[in-house]
């Protein structure tokens, strides 16, 4: 990247050129697809664990925070869909065609495999209702992130007014909810609702990083945001042995850490950009696939011997990630994608 301002000796000057910025705050939007890819691994990581290779297992630990990325990437392009065309009908059927041929296509199998269910089921539980009612459901990230898509909107219309105390209010009243709840235990560990609740503020976020590309603003502001959180992330860390829950609130305040290194990471490592591309765009089809075999696990459907753990997480996510892509192509040619 070249820069317009020179350096000064004597009464000459010297242009500086082609001086390249580690991160800015463009690069969220450009690897785009790459970041969900990598999101969507690091979820695989963590749902299928790594026992004997001790750096990936502490690596696969955190791997819940590749839903905040997911999250933050979701809210910007989801800002620049809004941007490029304002109707809320539009919008709406965009994100329902997006979403829910997949997810009833896919919740066949997993009814069939997980649940036993009869088509009354089937109908409860990937509607969403099942979720929201306490009833029956699959998984947690769908029904959420449906909740957000519906705030989009709304939040867009608050942005672009500048209102952007009032954003942070509602961020940080959120956050404090959430921490009183974790805190008080009104939640058991790993509730789904609680899930969603903790991750509107970095969808505002991602929201918020679009505003900032829109109006050519600097990285200042995500690294004000950063600098800000690390005392949070101090506060609240040390307590996830006692307070299950603290571990993933703590780490939401350095969602824009982890954004800055994932794309570094991507920047450097050019050979792995169209193969993380591939599988970002395929990302809600394979975190729906391998919900299927974790889910499986979970209930010791599949049992895996410890001495073939690591083998079979690594085949798993290959394999969950090749059917992704293949469930993806298969969707696009079936003339929906083409409809968004």
């Amino acid at each position: 990247m070249e820069r317009s301002h020179t350096l000064e000796n004597g009464k000459r000057t010297y242009p500086i050129r082609n001086m390249k910025v580690p991160f800015e705050i463009k690069d969220i939007s450009t690897y785009r697809s790459e970041l969900m890819g990598c999101a969507i691994v690091w979820i695989m990581m963590l749902h299928f664990t790594f026992t004997q290779i001790k750096p990936l297992g502490f690596i696969s630990q955190y791997g819940f925070s590749g839903v905040e990325i997911f999250i933050l990437v979701s809210g910007l392009g989801l800002y620049f869909s809004l941007d490029k065309n304002s109707c809320i009908r539009t919008f709406y059927r965009r994100r329902i065609l997006r979403i829910f041929p997949t997810y009833y296509l896919l919740g066949v199998p997993a009814s069939i495999i997980l649940f036993n269910d009869n088509f009354f089921d089937y109908l409860y539980r990937y509607s969403t209702i099942g979720f929201w009612t306490n009833n029956l459901y699959w998984e947690w990230y769908v029904p959420s992130i449906v909740v957000l898509y519906l705030l989009a909107p709304f939040l867009k219309k608050m942005i672009d007014k500048r209102q952007m105390h009032l954003i942070i209010c509602l961020a940080i009243v959120i956050i404090v909810i959430s921490c009183f709840v974790v805190a008080k235990e009104i939640v058991s560990p790993k509730d789904p609702h609680f899930f969603l609740l903790y991750r509107i503020p970095p969808f505002m976020l991602g929201m918020m990083c679009a505003y900032w590309m829109k109006q050519n603003t600097s990285i200042k502001y995500f690294l004000i945001i950063l600098v800000a959180g690390i005392p949070c992330f101090i506060l609240l860390y040390p307590h996830h042995h006692e307070i299950y829950n603290y571990k993933y609130l703590s780490l939401v305040f350095l969602l824009p850490l982890f954004i800055i290194c994932f794309t570094i990471l991507i920047k450097q490592a050019r050979f792995l950009r169209r193969t993380l591309a591939i599988i970002g765009k395929s990302s809600l089809e394979t975190y729906l696939i391998q919900a299927i075999f974790f889910h499986a696990i979970v209930t010791e459907n599949i049992v895996i011997e410890p001495a073939w753990h690591d083998t079979i997480t690594v085949t798993l996510i290959i394999i969950s990630s090749l059917l992704g892509i293949l469930v993806h192509w298969l969707i696009d040619k079936s003339g929906i994608l083409r409809l968004l």
